[in-house]
């Protein structure tokens, strides 16, 4: 529709023919008649779209943070300046939010914006462009709990999530992989990133007799013990628990599940240095992929 009446204002007005596309395109805004914008209801749609459960959280908590500074400062969000977005920023930077936070946070309130500016005319994302985002910070190195914190992790977790880290940090599963797993004979089945679950050239893997009996004692069916479960809900019921113990103060970081299979890789490779046998433990493709993958969470070869 944009590109008709850049033609047909070009063709028309032969003076406007030397203006850039985006100042036409500023034109159209100006003389082009956009039904009213329902802000709720369209951040509604906007969230539904958003296929990760994870991402549909932190876009929910951002837009209504934003909402809330909005509304003290008595500013329209369909009205919002590059100004104003500045003066957001400088409210999230004074909150003493974290940068990445902030970042976080900004991104979500611009992506909103983005997405309305493909259907109405008369909205312009008012965050794009602005200098005062706080910079990417270096990437920390990987943050993994040592046993003495995952002991005290698991005693401080209900019966179902302890069932969780356990088959992480003690068999080295993704999160992705735990509602695949089936029961058949002494072996459990599934699928991790698209690829079945093996041990070594065998089909299947066992799991420690530890891990079995909590599992049981969670009440969880030894059979399919979390088929009832999405990975999404997996993640963040692991997230929430740890982050809980975090901001007490009880442990280091905030872990997600693939920390914990990052415990494994790490004590597995520790007892005998053998990255073959990690590598078949972990279910990937080659000793390369273990290699990369070790070094990543710094571990020395």
């Amino acid at each position: 529709m944009k590109n008709i009446l850049t033609s047909w204002i070009i063709q028309e007005a032969p003076a406007l023919a030397g203006l850039s596309t985006e100042q036409l395109e500023q034109i159209i805004r100006l003389v082009t008649p956009d039904k009213s914008v329902d802000w709720n209801k369209e951040r509604l749609v906007f969230l539904e779209d958003c296929k990760s459960l994870y991402t549909r959280r932190a876009y929910n908590s951002a837009l209504h943070r934003f909402e809330s500074w909005a509304n003290q400062e008595k500013i329209n969000p369909l009205n919002m300046s590059a100004a104003n977005a500045d003066q957001f920023i400088r409210h999230l930077k004074r909150e003493g939010r974290a940068p990445s936070s902030i970042r976080i946070d900004i991104a979500a309130v611009s992506a909103f914006y983005t997405w309305l500016e493909r259907y109405y005319t008369t909205i312009r994302n008012p965050i794009r462009g602005t200098r005062i985002r706080p910079p990417n910070e270096a990437k920390k190195g990987a943050e993994i709990p040592d046993p003495n914190e995952l002991n005290l992790i698991l005693a401080a977790m209900p019966p179902v999530e302890r069932a969780i880290i356990e088959t992480m940090a003690f068999r080295g599963l993704r999160a992705g992989a735990l509602p695949t797993l089936s029961k058949r004979g002494e072996r459990y089945f599934g699928k991790s990133k698209g690829k079945s679950l093996k041990e070594g050239p065998l089909e299947g893997i066992t799991l420690p007799p530890q891990l079995i009996k909590t599992i049981e004692n969670a009440g969880l069916n030894i059979e399919r013990p979390f088929a009832l479960m999405s990975v999404d809900a997996i993640k963040c019921r692991i997230w929430y628990r740890t982050s809980k113990l975090f901001q007490a103060g009880e442990i280091r970081a905030p872990y997600s599940c693939h920390d914990f299979r990052h415990f494994f890789a790490v004590q597995e490779y520790k007892k005998d240095k053998d990255i073959l046998r990690v590598s078949r433990l972990l279910n990937h493709a080659g000793v390369e992929v273990t290699q990369t993958y070790l070094q990543s969470i710094s571990v020395e070869l």
